[in-house]
């Protein structure tokens, strides 16, 4: 799987830019501030959906703008990919925006665009699947999800408006004592999607531990084992029965893939509370790792790995071992930075500059 090309247009710091990427290697480089993590933010979204840092998707356009396109050409072993997608501004919402996408220039569901083309983006801010909120680490597995099952994104999307219906109507009967004939179909849509989801979050973990398990030892063959445990707000309509009081109580539902966590043991703890820095990033290489074999045994080619500016977080040993994969398949790294390990290999420069 490759991208080719793209262009931007209102995007971020993007005015209106475009970019080539005809080697297998691409080393995006410039100062700070420039903008190339706006590429690989770009990138991503084509594959997700969504950004992996912003809030709203309104923030991904140009401050004085309404709108904001991306468009690339990708490549699978099956298709050439035209991949569209504009972002509009609300006029009368603040943090409201809407999509349009098109594959080949056809309009598409949001549903269907996300895992057309896929991709693994590793960021230094990617720690924060470690220390960070369950939201940080339920925002990652959907990402992964949503890349690689089509039914995926349908099921979360028809999920959150099945929950945020069903809150309205627990607020009302806490207020009112009415809704009563309405909460049943709500809990029904809640338990129909929200199983779905934790049954595909569950298979997602489990592969993704066996590959965590594998690289990890051969990153550090004398460190402890490492697993991931997926903490399941397990979601059964008795349950739901037996919390409605509390739930009345509290406005909200108080079990669901939404209260869904995992964790990351090393050495049979909890690594975000009881590991070293260093041992939080080699995991955190080791996940990402995991992620592009997933993708790839789950969609049958590679996907592309997306580098911001990580060299400058690993170790030696840990550089190497990216080092041992970047030419698996397509890669775009960034850097403020010299790389020059990248030297004795074929790689495209795109160096920007400020203006």
């Amino acid at each position: 799987m490759k991208i080719t090309d793209i262009k931007l247009t209102n995007f971020r710091s993007h005015k209106k830019a475009s970019f080539t990427f005809d080697s297998n290697i691409t080393l995006i480089e410039g100062p700070n501030g420039i903008g190339k993590t706006n590429i690989l933010e770009a990138i991503y979204v084509l594959s997700t959906g969504k950004s992996p840092r912003a809030k709203y998707d309104k923030d991904l356009i140009e401050y004085n703008s309404g709108f904001a396109t991306l468009a690339a050409h990708a490549e699978t072993k099956d298709d050439s990919l035209m991949l569209d997608m504009q972002i509009i501004k609300s006029e009368a919402f603040e943090n409201a925006s809407t999509k349009k996408v098109k594959v080949n220039k056809v309009p598409k569901t949001i549903a269907y665009f996300c895992g057309v083309f896929n991709s693994v983006l590793f960021t230094p801010e990617d720690i924060q699947l470690i220390t960070g909120s369950p939201s940080e680490r339920r925002r990652y597995l959907d990402s992964v999800l949503v890349q690689t099952d089509p039914k995926y994104k349908k099921a979360h999307s028809a999920y959150t408006k099945s929950l945020r219906q069903r809150n309205k109507i627990l607020e009302k009967l806490h207020n009112e004592n009415r809704g009563w004939d309405e909460i049943e179909f709500w809990t029904h849509q809640l338990l129909e999607q929200g199983l779905y989801i934790q049954e595909k979050r569950k298979d997602a973990i489990e592969k993704l531990e066996v590959e965590l398990i594998r690289i990890a030892a051969e990153l550090n063959p004398e460190k402890p084992y490492a697993n991931l445990n997926y903490k399941k707000s397990l979601l059964t309509k008795a349950k739901l029965d037996d919390t409605i009081q509390r739930e009345i109580a509290a406005k909200t539902t108080l079990i669901g893939p939404h209260r869904d966590d995992f964790e990351i043991l090393f050495g049979g703890k909890n690594i975000g509370e009881f590991g070293s820095r260093g041992e939080q990033r080699s995991i955190i290489l080791a996940l990402k790792l995991a992620e592009i074999n997933f993708i790839e045994h789950e969609k049958g080619e590679r996907p592309v790995l997306l580098l911001d500016d990580v060299f400058s977080e690993l170790d030696d040993n840990h550089r190497r071992a990216v080092m041992d994969v970047i030419e698996n398949q397509q890669t775009i790294i960034t850097s403020a930075e010299k790389l020059d390990f990248l030297d004795g290999k074929h790689f495209e420069r795109i160096s920007l500059a400020k203006k």
